[in-house]
């Protein structure tokens, strides 16, 4: 089931706490890690402890059927197991979400069709929270008989900071590789 680094948790929980959406979309769930930080951080938080008074939207999508559990409805409203590059170009009005997460999602994609679609989230969303690996030192083919975990791109700062970056932060793995968080904004804030 796909996962990330924790290096960078704290400072992604600090921006998805400064943005405080009411919709989140959640692109790749895997394990689901952005549907229980943001159901914790958004809606447990602020004392809606019990399902009953939470009121944050949390979807997500996740391609690989595999991957969604039992417990993955303990905190998303919704998972739509479909291709996220669709389903965003299609099924993802404007506006319809105040965030989206894209969690180590891109390099998954061709380098064409990622740049499309990070596009798109940052046109149809307030923010979009990324995490990507940078450079070359992240190969990675099929995991767990799971194709779409094939690492398909691979990017660079300069490439990311064409976008409109409201923050950003970068970091090392455990084995010292480079990757990084941006906050991207039509705003700039």
């Amino acid at each position: 089931m796909g996962t990330s680094n924790w290096q960078n948790l704290s400072y992604c929980v600090d921006l998805i706490r400064y943005v405080s959406p009411k919709s989140v979309l959640d692109v790749g769930v895997g394990f689901g890690r952005w549907g229980m930080i943001c159901r914790e951080y958004l809606d447990v938080w602020e004392g809606r402890v019990f399902r009953s008074s939470w009121n944050t939207r949390i979807e997500g999508i996740e391609i690989y059927p595999a991957n969604i559990d039992a417990y993955h409805s303990c905190f998303y409203n919704n998972i739509h197991v479909v291709d996220a590059f669709e389903h965003i170009q299609t099924g993802v009005q404007p506006g319809q979400f105040d965030l989206i997460i894209l969690g180590d999602v891109l390099e998954h994609f061709t380098k064409e069709r990622a740049l499309i679609l990070l596009q798109s989230c940052i046109q149809k969303s307030r923010y979009v929270l990324l995490n990507i690996p940078i450079g070359t030192d992240w190969p990675q083919g099929t995991v767990y008989g799971n194709e779409f975990e094939t690492h398909l791109s691979a990017w660079t700062t300069e490439e990311l900071d064409r976008f409109p970056v409201a923050d950003k932060r970068h970091f090392k793995d455990y084995i010292n590789r480079d990757f990084s968080t941006y906050l991207f904004s039509m705003t700039g804030q």
